[in-house]
């Protein structure tokens, strides 16, 4: 199996819009359950609460995407695995687990929002936002890594 950056790159991008999806549906219809605003966490990590705050934190969301697919890729390469959507869903567990650490991680000394009172500190694996919360960050996560690991094996 040979390293494909398009590939790679096309799946990071569907699967990070995709996982967008479930986050403001599970907003929209139940926000007492659903706390995490994904985007405006991101943005607020950069700029005051304004009229650029949701395209900065999609912009995050998209790199972040990009990023976490071409690793996706490149674990398959040096793993010698081929992709699918099985082997996605065990990555997606795992970045969870990762990104579920960083939650814990970011507060008011390197988080702009947590500190200006926009957002609330997550804590680790956004339990601090409530049970539903943090099952929706596990739940997108095995979206994410579901959809990386099928689309990358189509795609190549």
């Amino acid at each position: 199996m040979e390293y494909n950056s398009s590939a790679a790159l096309t799946a990071g991008i569907l699967g990070g819009l995709a996982m967008l999806v479930p986050i403001y549906l599970g907003r929209m219809m139940m926000p007492e359950q659903m706390k995490m605003d994904l985007l405006k966490m991101l943005g607020t990590m950069m700029m005051p609460v304004g009229g650029m705050t949701y395209g900065v934190g999609l912009m995050i969301h998209l790199v972040m995407s990009l990023i976490f697919a071409s690793a996706h890729a490149a674990f398959y390469l040096w793993l010698d695995i081929e992709s699918s959507y099985a082997i996605g869903i065990v990555f997606g567990i795992v970045h969870f687990i990762g990104t579920g650490m960083f939650f814990g991680m970011i507060g008011p000394s390197i988080h702009r929002g947590i500190k200006d009172g926009a957002v609330a500190a997550p804590g680790f694996f956004a339990l601090k936002l409530g049970m539903p919360t943090a099952m929706g960050a596990l739940v997108v996560h095995i979206l994410f890594g579901l959809l990386v690991g099928g689309l990358y094996e189509s795609f190549s």
